[in-house]
């Protein structure tokens, strides 16, 4: 999602507004700069799920169960949150919401799987 306006970009060129990208231009942190602090979304539709990533905090849902992780404190994803940090749970959650409602549906003929390690160590001949 980041190439298209990084490449525009170092082109010299701009992104035309009808069709806005969800991706940012990463020029100045291939350049040596620092990097942008940006809110990342992403859903899967294997049990329904929808995440955001803020700073150090994730919203997760899965089927209907929704959680809030610090993952930096907490990388294994043990704690919820949810309760503890309520406003930022709902913020997490209504960011996700909006980021949703701006990008195409999900298509729910589309074949979603997940496939385990053993079948794509023999699809790439790995053993």
């Amino acid at each position: 999602m980041d190439w298209y306006p990084t490449l525009l970009s170092v082109a010299g060129g701009a992104p035309d507004a009808r069709f806005p990208s969800d991706g940012m231009d990463l020029t100045d942190q291939l350049l040596g700069g620092g990097a942008k602090e940006r809110t990342l979304f992403w859903r899967h539709m294997h049990l329904d799920q929808e995440a955001c990533r803020h700073g150090d905090y994730k919203y997760l849902k899965i089927l209907d169960n929704t959680f809030l992780f610090n993952i930096v404190e907490d990388p294994r994803e043990r704690a919820n949150l949810k309760a503890r940090l309520p406003d930022l749970f709902t913020l997490l959650q209504d960011k996700y919401q909006a980021w949703n409602a701006s990008v195409l549906p999900v298509d729910p003929s589309a074949v979603s799987r997940v496939l385990p390690g053993f079948v794509l160590a023999e699809h790439f001949g790995v053993r």
